[in-house]
């Protein structure tokens, strides 16, 4: 369990702002935010990398707030591996074992072995950094900061620096040692789906403070403000208005609302849902995975996401008219009306 409380850094003109966080042990917990945010800033904190203004870590109940990096029992990973490239691997795995007491008692080489045939690295153990593959040196990294049995697992964008057709195992790998070491893990991403295949929590954080954070549903789901809205992907946001009568009479005190593009459904028929609207497709952008639709009605814009397999069926083209709706329980309040690009 770890308590993050008044959490507050200065460095240049950046600076964390009163971070308040609660992270239950066992926790998989993901932080997102755009670049400059402070979210690589707020895990070295953590990890006793950056001298704190003020505020207080609290881990297991206990300050360590003071305490030096080594005496943490804190293991931060890296997007860029940080493997010492004159050791072999196998030296890089047991590195931090040098800076504890206990370092040569049985359960880290227990460990060592545990990693090494879950994480698959035995035939790289007597090889050096410079001979691996991306994915070699992430699952290097991974037994490295594992090892020693952290408190706390800190992961700085860890899938980021790999190939798309690698990012799917190592993706797995961490889902399934979380599973089996449960150890509490917080993970910096950019990415909405590694958040919710691995997270049970989520938290954005912009210009150094956190916004919101909770369950990954809640946060993507019902976002609070549309700054976070916005930043996770709900791409239709607009004020509710005389022309939205049902919607309308059933918020009556909503002025803006929110709905996830994946939740709006298309049809060349009437569809029987709560909210069934018609409109004109304006656009269709291939996204690769999926399809993009965007369609006017009513001097609105709504997006829509389909499957390629659903968009051939519809046979849908630009400027074609099309049913389009939604249910009540997809649509979210949003009490906050700044729309600033996030």
């Amino acid at each position: 369990m770890i308590n993050i409380e008044n959490l507050s850094v200065k460095l240049g003109n950046f600076s964390l702002n009163d971070i308040n966080l609660h992270i239950d042990s066992g926790d998989f917990f993901a932080l997102l935010g755009p670049s400059g945010s402070g979210k690589t800033m707020l895990l070295e904190s953590i990890a006793g990398l950056k001298p704190l203004k003020k505020g207080r870590v609290i881990l297991n109940k206990e300050d360590i707030t003071d305490k030096k990096p080594e005496e943490r029992n804190v293991s931060i990973c890296y997007q860029n591996f940080a493997l010492f490239p004159h050791m072999k691997i196998k030296d890089n795995i047991r590195y931090g074992l040098r800076f504890r007491k206990d370092g040569k008692q049985l359960k880290y080489k227990e460990n060592f072995d545990m990693l090494v045939e879950f994480l698959k690295i035995d035939h790289i153990l007597n090889r050096y950094p410079t001979f691996l593959s991306g994915g070699e040196k992430q699952r290097a990294a991974l037994a490295r900061a594992l090892i020693v049995d952290p408190d706390i697992l800190l992961l700085d964008e860890p899938l980021s620096a790999l190939d798309a057709n690698i990012k799917e195992s190592i993706e797995l790998e961490l889902k399934n040692l979380h599973q089996n070491l449960r150890t509490t893990t917080i993970m910096v991403t950019h990415n909405f789906r590694e958040a919710y295949s691995l997270a049970n929590r989520v938290g954005i954080i912009k210009d150094g403070s956190i916004i919101q954070s909770g369950q990954v549903q809640e946060v993507f789901q019902k976002p609070k403000t549309a700054i976070v809205a916005q930043f996770v992907g709900m791409k239709n946001i607009f004020k509710v208005q005389d022309d939205m009568k049902n919607i309308k009479t059933d918020f009556p005190n909503a002025n803006y609302i929110g709905i996830r593009p994946e939740n709006i459904i298309i049809n060349n028929e009437e569809i029987h849902c709560k909210y069934c609207f018609k409109g004109v497709i304006r656009s269709i952008k291939n996204c690769g995975l999926y399809r993009e639709v965007d369609i006017a009605s009513h001097n609105h814009s709504y997006q829509s996401y389909l499957t390629p397999n659903m968009y051939d069926l519809l046979n849908l083209h630009e400027g074609k008219e099309v049913y389009f709706g939604f249910d009540s329980k997809y649509i979210s309040i949003i009490p906050d009306i700044d729309f600033k690009e996030v």
